[in-house]
């Protein structure tokens, strides 16, 4: 066991060394309470953060989303990769939650090695721009609520090692996926 967690670090540090620009926990920016943006801005943001998401799915194979501060930016846009689309939300706030929550070992490209498990709403309502301007509303349930909770957790200035479930675990994640 404690050579796969030798293993798994030593892949970690590669990980940070061709991704500079990515925070890791403990870094100040990511506990800071993201500032709105412009459209224009946002737009520029969006981007840089899709280049760099598609560039790490490239590199280790997964990923789903970033939020600006983990670039460093304290700034309320993140990006998703779903179904081969990437995605921008400028300003997004979640305006509606169900009361019923449910559980998952959620990864974060911010926390390292670690895994928490995580409750999280099983429906909410969110409100955003795209970068066409154009304002949304809608309900998302399953997965893309909890991608989306767990983006906009980001933007508020949490991670999900902050929002461990009481009694839940943190793990090491091993490159297999344990």
């Amino acid at each position: 066991m404690l050579e796969a967690i030798k293993d798994r670090i030593k892949k970690f540090e590669q990980i940070i060394d061709k991704f500079p620009e990515v925070r890791y926990a403990g870094d100040p920016v990511l506990r800071q309470v993201a500032a709105e943006v412009s459209l224009g801005e946002g737009i520029l943001i969006g981007k840089r953060l899709g280049e760099i998401l598609m560039r790490y799915r490239t590199e280790v194979g997964y990923g789903r989303g970033f939020a600006a501060p983990q670039v460093g930016e304290s700034k309320a846009v993140f990006v998703t990769f779903v179904d081969n689309k990437l995605e921008t939300f400028i300003n997004p706030k979640i305006t509606e939650r169900s009361s019923e929550t449910n559980f998952y070992r959620e990864l974060c490209l911010s926390s390292g090695i670690m895994a928490a498990d995580t409750e999280r709403s099983e429906w909410i309502v969110m409100e955003w721009i795209d970068v066409d301007g154009k304002h949304h509303k809608e309900k998302f349930d399953g997965f893309l609520a909890r991608l989306y909770q767990h983006e906009v957790a980001h933007l508020l200035g949490k991670l999900n090692l902050d929002e461990a479930a009481e009694g839940g675990t943190l793990v090491v994640v091993f490159a297999d996926g344990r």
